[in-house]
């Protein structure tokens, strides 16, 4: 797979920007005092005596003149200063690593509904795609050859994404844009404090903005296509007397339609901060996020998702679920349904401990509660709960097809219950030219996700939309195709050593890391085998980094990464039944184990009138985990993970940004990515591999083998 991505050339203008130089010239030597050779003459007129001068002797100034530069900018409500260069997209960077950044410079001009993934897909090595106007519920970003799922997603350093299936909550999860006060993007392996245990490709962290020291507020409204609006309000509290406490929340209400189908979202929100300081570095804050949506029109895999003939036959038109219900037909809008609410509660410590130390500790809470909905048609005459035969439903809305088939047009509800609670902390010593570091962290998960079915009416609603009144069957058991328990428990400890030599041009990177995972997970099903499985995980992290600073705008650096993402799913554990047999129509993949990448990275960076960052970089992935996606022979649409063996990706990016100079601060990114599966994999009666091919298990097939991307 090769693919070369550029990022749209930004231009912008900002109304005072730049940098005013004064320059000071050398202070002139004082007059020297009279003597007997440069002694005035004698007034020979009367007059008043002239009195000796009797003032100290100057001091003459030696060297060069002293030189005062001034940065200046504009100071708005928003946030923008016009003096990011790059138009926002591209401050200075100094990690011995590739890294990209927006700030509030780029963040204030986009629209007010946009999100991280967003803000991020014209940085360099990015492919995102949206798959609505504002890029609320797009999914579709890679990095370097790396999905959604194998991407860190961090919130003041907390992992605001899901424990378990590691898709980002872009919409419920995410700040509001306007409390954001800078977004970045590491494109390869994070630092080795974070948290997050999917990150094999790259990590986004998001940095909520600081209350204001002065007390004030601002409101905001939005008006765009597809009947979007958006009222923002937030206050600060400045500092509350003598305190050192200040604070700021903010509300926002957001509605829009959608363009890829009949249906719309609308979404609350709040966040909050609270931040107290004090002494010599000490520092405590207390940020609470809060989300709440629903919708109706998608669902958590989207919009409507056509078969291959379905596709071939329509067109883009088979990506349109029907905007009005029709008997028996499960693809009515209204039943694909979403509806999520997050709380996010984190506490980021600093304290001073004295004697060059410092201790980092965040603990941290967060509750995620979904209903997701989409239509099923079930057989009437006869259902499965798990293995079960449940016998005929007799339900009064079943509707006989045209081949004479009896259905139950259903609603299927899934319910998805997760709470994560951690601990994580690091000490740090800084002596001399010595920086140390040692942490651990502890976090525990639950998750319960029961589903259910539940029958529409002659409307083609059910009688309550999140699930409340279910089929039963004779024995008052609710019809369900699920109903999963998944636990977990993460510790991580690790260590770095950062040395600095040569009046801190040099500077060389250590470190270890350990994270080790337990999981259990349970289908309580009736009568299925195999209902209980689970699987722990060790994997050792080691890196180490180079960076020197030619000049004070010239850098190169180098490092060396490994980096791991355990399985996804509960799919890679649980076998997934069907109401319509007693077999499973999703089998899980026997001892699947984590993926694994080792990187090596080298890249330059020039910081003046223009701004440069380019790199080069290469990663080697063993167990290579992917999700394949199909319908099963009744109808389900079943999710699997796969093993796809090792992978090699490849590559370089750059990028440009101006300074702003005369309001003029274009931006540009480019990268090139090339990427190949190394190994044997099976589909159905095939062995593939690409880009070379093998058709092994049937003899006599010519033509037949073709990648699976």
């Amino acid at each position: 797979m090769r693919f070369c991505s550029f990022g749209a050339l930004v231009l912008s203008t900002t109304v005072l920007s730049g940098l005013i130089a004064a320059e000071q010239s050398d202070a002139k030597a004082a007059t020297p005092p009279a003597t007997a050779r440069n002694r005035p003459a004698r007034v020979l007129h009367p007059g008043p005596r002239t009195q000796p001068d009797t003032r100290p002797a100057g001091v003459a100034a030696r060297g060069a003149g002293e030189t005062i530069h001034v940065s200046t900018g504009i100071r708005t409500p928003n946030g923008v200063t016009g003096t990011t260069p790059g138009g926002g997209l591209m401050p200075v960077q100094t990690v011995p690593k590739a890294r990209s950044e927006v700030t509030r410079d780029f963040i204030a001009k986009q629209s007010s509904n946009t999100t991280p993934q967003a803000l991020v897909a014209m940085m360099p090595g990015v492919a995102y795609a949206r798959t609505d106007p504002y890029g609320l519920t797009s999914r579709a970003l890679v990095v370097r050859g790396m999905n959604q799922s194998e991407i860190g997603y961090l919130v003041d350093g907390v992992p605001l994404v899901d424990g378990v299936y590691y898709q980002p909550d872009s919409i419920g999860s995410s700040p509001d844009a306007e409390n954001m006060s800078s977004v970045s993007l590491t494109q390869g392996s994070p630092d080795i404090t974070s948290p997050s245990y999917n990150a094999v490709g790259s990590s986004v962290d998001v940095t909520l903005r600081d209350p204001s020291r002065h007390r004030g507020g601002m409101i905001e409204s939005s008006y765009g296509s597809y009947h979007m609006k958006k009222e923002f309000v937030r206050f600060d509290t400045g500092e509350i007397g003598h305190t050192g406490i200040r604070a700021f929340m903010s509300y926002s209400y957001m509605f829009s339609n959608f363009w890829q189908t009949p249906g719309s979202i609308n979404r609350h929100h709040v966040d909050a901060k609270l931040v107290k300081e004090w002494g010599q570095g000490n520092r405590v804050a207390v940020e609470m996020i809060f989300g709440q949506y629903s919708s109706s029109g998608i669902n958590s895999n989207g919009a409507a998702t056509p078969t291959k003939a379905a596709f071939e036959a329509e067109g883009t038109s088979a990506l349109y679920l029907s905007p009005n219900y029709t008997p028996g037909s499960p693809n009515y809008y209204r039943m694909n349904r979403l509806m999520n609410k997050t709380i996010a509660v984190m506490a980021p410590m600093k304290f001073n401990l004295g004697h060059e130390l410092n201790l980092h500790l965040t603990p941290y809470f967060i509750n995620w509660d979904k209903d997701s909905g989409f239509g099923e048609n079930i057989n009437d005459s006869q259902a499965y709960l798990g293995t079960q035969n449940v016998g005929a439903l007799n339900l009064p809305t079943a509707v006989t097809l045209a081949n004479g088939t009896k259905v139950d047009t259903t609603q299927v509800v899934d319910e998805q219950h997760q709470h994560t609670l951690a601990l994580m902390g690091h000490l740090d010593w800084r002596h001399r030219n010595n920086l140390f570091r040692i942490g651990s962290m502890y976090s525990y998960l639950d998750m319960v996700e029961p589903a259910n079915y539940a029958a529409v009416g002659p409307n083609g609603l059910p009688a309550n939309a999140w699930g409340r009144y279910s089929i039963k069957d004779a024995a008052g058991q609710s019809l369900s195709p699920w109903n999963l328990v998944f636990r977990q428990q993460q510790v991580s400890i690790y260590f770095d050593d950062t040395l600095s030599l040569l009046n801190d041009r040099l500077k060389l990177t250590a470190g270890f890391k350990e994270v080790m995972i337990n999981r259990w997970a349970t289908n309580d099903l009736p009568g299925i085998p195999d209902r209980k499985n689970g699987g722990n995980y060790a994997e050792p992290l080691p890196q180490v980094a180079i960076s020197y600073n030619i000049t004070k705008h010239d850098q190169i650096f180098i490092n060396g990464t490994t980096s791991f993402r355990a399985p996804d799913r509960t799919e890679a554990y649980l076998d997934m039944y069907d109401a319509k047999s007693p077999s499973p129509i999703d089998v899980h993949p026997a001892n699947l184990k984590p993926e694994y990448a080792i990187g090596e990275e080298i890249g330059f960076r020039h910081n003046g009138l223009v701004h440069i960052a380019a790199s080069l970089f290469n990663y080697n992935l063993t167990n290579h985990d992917v999700n394949s996606t199909a319908y099963s022979a009744g109808g389900s649409l079943v999710t699997t993970p796969i093993n796809m063996g090792g992978e090699t990706v490849r590559g370089a990016q750059l990028e440009l940004g101006l300074r702003p100079w005369h309001h003029f601060s274009p931006y540009l990114s480019g990268s090139y990515v090339h990427a190949t599966t190394d190994n044997n994999f099976q589909i159905q009666e095939y062995l593939y591999r690409y880009p070379w091919q093998t058709c092994g298990q049937h003899t006599g097939v010519h033509g037949g083998c073709r990648p699976f991307l």
